[in-house]
């Protein structure tokens, strides 16, 4: 039974945490009046079209955004009002529209109508290929299921027991969601148990949207608890509360929201002398080397700590022929190998290829792709061998096919008028040209190319700060690129001339296979130069089997950058100069085709390069 003073510290809590996200919304608004303000010092003129265009990404910029695990936490925390049924509904997945693509095409009932007949062409030419290479039994994709919290986990663990077991307490996928207190505890498992809670040795809090236990919680749990589950939940830092647990053995924390500096390891585990294991596998923020070895010698040998070690990345598996990845960055990867195209896609996504796209449910021994032993390395060497399968099928290379027997369809920009990309050229040529980037700018290494440079809106960053600052001043300095770019923009699309955020302006852009994981939406491409029309295109993959050439050179072409896309070939004593417009304020948009034109066949197979149409579209 909860006690009054705990129901009134349960009220105040809950009215604090109301106090402190209406605080935070007012903060919120604030900053945007100052982003204003500042920007119009920063631009005195307001009729200025081009000072317009960038004050009117305040509403983009402030717009609510949507996204995964951690948008929706931290959504859940500003709007949670104490109930659990307010938790669930803002953390239901209907809600948040997926944008980051998985390895394969968009479902069709998943896309926006004006994209119907551009997924239907590639579904078509993808089918037409995966039967070619697989049989008709592959006509169509595997369903793969996706893992929402754990649901798709191989098998229960062993020290989780039947509910019955007054050993074993499974309080996982209970929906608790926010705040676990003693209130919580007593109520789920001594009215339907009948038992102690002293007598219970192995705790499952696993898969409830839960990011804090309350301080007391575990408190009865403490002399007697050996294994605790807060997997799959919302926790940015471990409970302190776990610090009570003097009799621990084992506290498995992945999938969480964590980050290093609130892995107060020392002061959790200075009263766990039985403490053997602690996993902190897959929280995405925890991923360095250096924080493996920091914590693993505060809590000494006899702990085992489990962690994904992403960078630097780790040594190739001596067990396979490749290794685990290739290249330290897309710019030392070689875009015409398969492999290179791959990389950018994380291992989940390859696994997931793998049973979908090729039918490969199992490994020969039986086990799961998605198996935690199982390396990405095993993934891609098994995916790549595939693909060769496939490959030496004399049929599939009927179809105009690229390098590595993936066929290539072909899209054509918008045609930009001939007086605005030649101005673009002229003042491109000239900037690069200049004492201030003959060195060479690279602001972006992991990318191949003689120079770089990223304009940015100084709206992108906090009001007042040396980013902002620096952001306006960069942006002065080169406000006729903006200006020309923006011209450019609004003579193709004038919504989105409204809504970019950011301008690359690239010299010798070469290969580099990779993905835009910051981008909210797609990116528009244009080129200009004296490199050869239909050589120098956007290459991107549309699907497992079907690569775009996208030409770009004086056009402009809208490319979905969340797919993995790279420059294709062009003369190297040739210059190719281009602008990319992207976003990465705002709400993200829901993921479509990589291209927004139905492509065509006219990649040459001979020269490897676009055939661009006789006549030429301005729409």
């Amino acid at each position: 039974m909860v006690s009054g003073d705990e129901d009134a510290t349960k009220a105040n809590s809950h009215q604090n945490l109301s106090r402190r996200a209406a605080k935070k919304a007012r903060r919120k608004q604030e900053k945007a009046e100052k982003k204003r303000k500042a920007l119009e010092a920063f631009l005195p003129d307001a009729n200025n079209d081009s000072n317009n265009h960038i004050l009117d990404k305040i509403a983009i910029s402030n717009a609510p955004s949507v996204g995964g695990k951690a948008a929706r936490a931290r959504v859940a925390r500003q709007k949670f009002d104490g109930t659990v049924a307010n938790i669930h509904s803002i953390s239901d997945g209907t809600e948040w529209a997926q944008h980051r693509p998985q390895a394969g095409a968009p479902i069709l009932s998943q896309i926006l109508p004006q994209h119907v007949k551009v997924v239907e062409y590639l579904e078509s030419k993808e089918q037409e290929m995966r039967i070619k290479g697989r049989g008709v039994q592959m006509k169509e994709r595997k369903v793969v299921k996706v893992d929402c919290h754990g649901t798709m986990d191989i098998a229960p663990r062993d020290d989780i027991g039947a509910e019955n077991d007054n050993e074993h307490c499974n309080l996982s996928r209970l929906h608790l969601g926010g705040n676990f207190s003693l209130s919580s505890l007593t109520s789920l498992v001594v009215p339907p148990r009948a038992c102690s809670l002293s007598t219970i040795l192995h705790l499952d809090l696993s898969r409830n949207e839960l990011w804090d236990i309350s301080t007391g919680a575990l408190e009865k749990l403490s002399a007697t608890l050996i294994t605790l589950d807060i997997s799959r939940n919302w926790f940015e830092s471990l409970p302190k509360s776990i610090g009570a647990l003097h009799m621990l053995k084992v506290l498995r924390a992945s999938h969480n929201l964590l980050k290093p500096n609130t892995l107060k390891m020392n002061a959790l585990t200075s009263n766990m002398k039985y403490l053997e294991m602690i996993d902190l596998r897959f929280n995405q923020n925890c991923g360095r080397r250096s924080l493996l070895e920091s914590l693993q010698s505060l809590v000494g040998d006899k702990v085992d700590v489990k962690l994904t070690v992403t960078y630097p990345p780790p040594p190739s598996d001596p067990t396979t022929v490749n290794g685990d990845r290739v290249g330290a960055s897309p710019a030392v990867r070689d875009a015409k190998l398969l492999r290179s195209q791959l990389e950018p896609w994380s291992t989940m996504a390859l696994r997931r290829r793998l049973v979908a796209d090729f039918g490969e449910e199992l490994m020969e021994d039986g086990r799961s792709w998605a198996d935690a032993d199982v390396t990405r390395g095993h993934v891609m060497d098994r995916l790549l061998s595939m693909y060769y399968e496939e490959t030496v099928d004399k049929s599939v290379s009927e179809i105009c096919t690229d390098e590595n027997g993936r066929a290539v369809v072909c899209v054509s920009g918008a045609l930009v008028e001939e007086s605005i990309r030649d101005k673009v050229l002229h003042a491109l040529k000239e900037f690069w040209a200049t004492a201030e980037s003959s060195m060479g700018a690279r602001e972006r290494p992991s990318i191949s190319a003689e120079n770089y440079m990223i304009l940015c809106s100084p709206l992108m960053f906090e009001a007042g700060s040396k980013k902002a600052a620096k952001a306006a001043g960069k942006l002065k300095r080169h406000q006729g690129i903006w200006d020309l770019a923006l011209e450019a923009m609004k003579s193709v699309d004038p919504v989105y001339a409204s809504q970019y955020t950011a301008v690359a302006v690239t010299h010798n852009f070469v290969g580099s296979p990779h993905i835009d994981k910051q981008n909210v939406g797609p990116f528009y491409g244009f080129a200009v130069g004296d490199f050869e029309d239909g050589t120098g295109n956007i290459m991107a993959e549309c699907s497992a089997r079907v690569v775009a050439a996208i030409n770009t050179k004086n056009r402009m072409a809208k490319v979905d950058g969340r797919f993995p896309h790279w420059v294709g070939p062009y003369d190297s004593k040739t210059d190719r100069y281009s602008l990319i417009y992207y976003r990465t304020e705002g709400e993200p948009e829901p993921i479509g085709p990589v291209v927004f034109d139905v492509p065509t066949d006219a990649y040459t197979r001979t020269t490897k390069k676009f055939d661009p149409p006789v006549k030429e579209s301005t729409a």
